[in-house]
Order: structure tokens, then sequence, then C-alpha cells
């Protein structure tokens, strides 16, 4: 579980990309409109995961889901994904400010 993700997302009017770093329950991130994700992550019993996460983004962004910020911005994200949430697939997420679907891709292993 723990390494590098890059994040293809797609919402009604854009996408973008980010990575995470997910170690030790925790998850950080940044993506390319300046973006930072700060969060928890938690194996359940299930073998699912539970996804915790505040997006935070600067005045000026415009959200894929459609919203232009005129000021910083924070979001909480939760979410519950299967184990194998990182193979290709699309994984829909509801935001605050509407539907989110990503796509994960480890990218590595921590050393």
């Amino acid at each position: 579980m723990e390494g590098f993700y890059a994040v293809y997302y797609t919402g009604q009017t854009g996408f973008g990309h980010a990575v995470l770093v997910m170690r030790e329950g925790k998850i950080v991130g940044a993506d390319v409109t300046g973006g930072v994700y700060d969060g928890t992550y938690t194996i359940e019993a299930n073998n699912s995961v539970t996804v915790d996460i505040v997006l935070t983004v600067p005045p000026g962004t415009t959200l894929v889901t459609g919203q232009t910020l005129t000021t910083q911005h924070s979001q909480n994200i939760k979410a519950n994904v299967v184990e194998t949430f990182a193979n290709g697939q699309t994984v829909p997420l509801q935001t605050p400010m509407g539907p989110v679907n990503a796509i994960f891709k480890k990218l590595r292993d921590l050393a």
C-alpha cells in the first residue's frame, strides 16, 4: 500500500492530475494547480481502504467540478475504496463540490 501514486481525474468541466505519497497511514500530495493534499488512510478488516483527505487550493483555481474560486479553499474528501484501487479502473468520488472520477496508478514503492 505504501508508495508514490499518480492520480488522473476528471469532473464535469475539466481534468487534472496529482501525485500522492501514502505512508504509515498518512497521505500527502500536490497537483499542477498548486493544490495540496493532506490526509489519512486506514486498511479495514475487509481489505477495503478508508481515505480522508483535505484538498486545499489557492485563489484563482478552477476546479474540475466547474467552480472558479476567488479565495483559498479547502474541502474534505472521504471515500472507501477497494484494496486494488490503483489497478487502472475508474474510481468514482463524491466531493463537496461535485462528483469526480479518478484513476490511480502506483508509481513505485517507498525505499
